[in-house]
């Protein structure tokens, strides 16, 4: 038991110190993109309109470095080794903050269960846009 909250313990703090690194990156990354303005007939709302595009059509599959993923297809969400977690988690801490919503919509239509360990570690990094 304990060696399962120390196990715990160093998992957040890991998670901790991994949102972090990804926050200070994403905030460098974003102050070295170009600015381009708007279509003319655009509402404002892009993450939305792009967002609600996506999920419309059901056929585009986007990837994000993932494929190794595709292997998962099927698999529920409880039954994943400390090791197949981890793949999900790597690729997961790799995306902008903006792009995660995207990248469970598109396991999602892979039929890829994300591991229900990770599903709050994702809700807590798209919170923090």
């Amino acid at each position: 038991m304990i060696i399962g909250l120390v196990f715990l313990l160093l998992t957040f703090i890991g998670v901790f110190l991994l949102v972090k690194a990804n926050k200070k990156n994403g905030k460098t990354a974003t102050k070295q993109e170009e600015v381009v303005a708007p279509p003319s007939d655009c509402c404002g709302a892009h993450e939305i309109c792009e967002f609600d595009q996506m999920k419309m059509n059901e056929s585009h599959v986007e990837y994000y470095d993932d494929e190794e993923l595709d292997a998962y297809k099927n698999i529920d969400e409880n039954s994943y080794t400390n090791n197949q977690i981890e793949q999900f988690r790597e690729v997961l801490y790799t995306l902008k903050t903006e792009e995660i919503k995207f990248w469970l919509l598109s396991i999602e239509r892979r039929h890829i269960q994300l591991p229900a360990i990770l599903k709050s570690e994702a809700r807590m990094l798209m919170a923090e846009a």
